[in-house]
């Protein structure tokens, strides 16, 4: 389903997927990786700080 409008052609008819590193994309256990870095890039809430000298 090719189109001539760039932002509206699907990724995968953009790429060669035969290439090495379209090969090793789809052999990532990118679940697993989701799962080991959500802890770290989840939102934490923090205590809110007063500001001294602030006229607000």
């Amino acid at each position: 389903m090719a189109t001539d409008d760039f932002f509206r052609a699907r990724l995968d008819s953009m790429i060669d997927l035969r290439h090495p590193l379209a090969v090793l994309a789809t052999r990532m256990p990118w679940a697993d990786i989701e799962a080991a870095l959500a802890p770290a890039l989840s939102h934490k809430d923090r205590a809110g700080r007063p500001v001294e000298g602030a006229d607000l």
